[in-house]
């Protein structure tokens, strides 16, 4: 087997136990928490709304069974806005930004390699 196909898998195998270490187990619960960690670091406003018109990713209902699932993991929270209380944004918890941090290491590590 080629070392990039063996690369891969390891790498695969690696983020497979960082998600059951912070209990990521269902693929919507990783794309809303990428969602939200992608605009808090490109330092975007990101509302409740804005994840519910991530059709893409599943119905509202199931949205935000996700999300309350997520803040119950704490992984991520809500904030009332400051400037119109009928918005709440979604932010990263410091939990959720480990996550993130240990997934950015793993890459770094296959990319030594």
């Amino acid at each position: 087997m080629s070392k990039n196909l063996s690369d891969y898998l390891h790498y695969a195998q690696s983020v497979h136990k960082v998600n059951d270490r912070y209990k990521i187990v269902d693929c919507k619960e990783l794309l809303v928490l990428e969602a939200v960690l992608g605009a808090y670091i490109n330092q975007e406003e990101f509302a409740v709304l804005d994840l519910i018109l991530q059709k893409k990713i599943a119905s509202q209902a199931t949205l935000h069974s996700v999300m309350k699932g997520l803040i119950a993991k704490k992984l991520i929270k809500t904030e009332t806005s400051k400037t119109d209380g009928r918005r709440k944004h979604v932010l990263p918890t410091k939990l959720g930004l480990n996550w993130l941090g240990d997934h950015a290491d793993l890459l770094t590590n296959i990319r030594k390699k």
